[in-house]
């Protein structure tokens, strides 16, 4: 409720308030706000569950009790790590490359920027549901089940998606490819965006904007804090959860806490995500 009350707000502000200076960032906005929304619905209709058994064994599952649905929910939430990626390269542009900046009034760039978070949705989603286990009987899959029972009060029976690393203490290289796939997207996508992120920052603190005015300079700052903070956002929420619930299992290290925090905390980040940029901008109150 708290997500989608706070993107909507966000939805309405940017649509009826934003300076038009702002232009195409404008557009940019609505579509991060409106994928947030569908996040936050996402999370609320399929309820999905994360947990880790013997400290080898991850599997993610939903209330649906469909692996696909499941796979579904999981590449979807990544879909806003190329996102960042399109955020920090239009704040970059703006003050850096300002000539490149119509690129994003090109039908053909606007294509081409849309192709890269639907190659990312469906590399994942066939990873989940090509290379991972949990189609049919298996060990990991029957200690989840009881697990769930015992966690939830309800056993979850199907939708796993199951990454034993140690199959009866042996390496599975099928679901150590898994991970590494999904380590490259993960830290790939942050990698891009930071890299942009200094280079925005060198324009605007070092350089101190070139040419451009006092006022717009201001404008550039107070977005650039904006992008961080919201980026900051799936870095805690999103990013280091991800990255422990996958990663510490295979390394056969106690996840603690993670796995039980790990969809809580995912739920949090689109609420979170509207909020914090209606507070970080003025310009929308």
């Amino acid at each position: 409720v708290y997500g989608l009350i706070s993107n909507s707000l966000l939805l309405y502000a940017i649509t009826r308030f934003t300076r038009k200076s702002l232009g195409i960032y404008k557009h940019l906005q609505q579509i991060f706000g409106a994928y947030d929304l569908f996040l936050v619905t996402l999370h609320a209709f399929l309820k999905p569950r994360v947990m880790v058994v013997e400290t080898t064994i991850f599997g993610v599952a939903a209330d649906w009790d469909n692996r696909y649905i499941t796979a579904f929910y999981c590449s979807c939430n990544t879909v806003p790590f190329v996102l960042m990626i399109i955020d920090f390269l239009y704040r970059y542009w703006s003050i850096g490359r300002p000539h490149l900046i119509s690129l994003f009034r090109n039908k053909k760039f606007i294509a081409a920027t849309m192709v890269f978070p639907i190659v990312e949705y469906i590399v994942w989603y066939f990873v989940c549901t090509e290379v991972l286990t949990g189609q049919g009987e298996e060990i990991g899959k029957t200690l989840l089940r009881a697990e769930s029972g015992r966690r939830l009060g309800k056993a979850m029976h199907e939708g796993w998606l199951v990454m034993n690393y140690w199959e009866n203490g042996e390496f599975q290289p099928r679901i150590f490819f898994a991970l590494m796939v999904f380590n490259t997207i993960m830290i790939g996508c942050f990698s891009v965006a930071l890299l942009l992120g200094i280079l925005t920052y060198y324009h605007i603190y070092v350089l101190g904007g070139n040419s451009i005015s006092a006022h717009a300079l201001h404008m550039q700052r107070k977005l650039f804090v904006s992008v961080c903070v919201q980026t900051a956002i799936p870095l805690f929420f999103v990013y280091i959860p991800y990255i422990c619930v996958l990663n510490l299992p295979f390394l056969n290290l106690p996840v603690f806490f993670w796995d039980d925090a790990c969809m809580l905390l995912t739920s949090c980040f689109p609420a979170w995500d509207g909020f914090i940029v209606i507070v970080l901008m003025p310009d929308y109150w």
